[in-house]
């Protein structure tokens, strides 16, 4: 058998003293918001239709990524493609630059300071 608990017993004796000093309107306000958050939780609106909104995005995506480079490609007027011939006379010319670029910079021997 179990002992009764004397702080128990002291908690419920001040609750009940606070709970009959309330006037009616407040009490039913407490009463209110117990009922309230002892029920089950409902879903918000803007959840379930958040698998939906994905969904939709994901097609959208999907479609403009098959779509666009229907339209976009080497057929498509005023994109020309380079010749063999140019792209390695554009790189050369890059290449060039950054050779000239490397021999008028200064080198750092292992003997001097920084």
């Amino acid at each position: 058998m179990s002992r009764p608990d004397p702080t128990l017993d002291r908690a419920r004796d001040l609750f009940d003293r606070a709970s009959n000093r309330l006037d009616q309107g407040t009490a039913f306000r407490l009463r209110r918001a117990r009922e309230a958050a002892l029920a089950p939780e409902s879903r918000a609106p803007g959840r379930r239709m958040w698998p939906a909104g994905a969904v939709a995005a994901s097609v959208m995506a999907l479609g403009l990524a098959w779509w666009i480079p229907s339209r976009i490609g080497p057929e498509a007027p005023g994109a020309l493609p380079l010749a063999n011939e140019e792209i390695e006379s554009l790189v050369m010319a890059e290449d060039a630059e950054l050779y000239a670029w490397l021999a008028d910079a200064p080198v750092a021997s292992p003997g001097e300071p920084r």
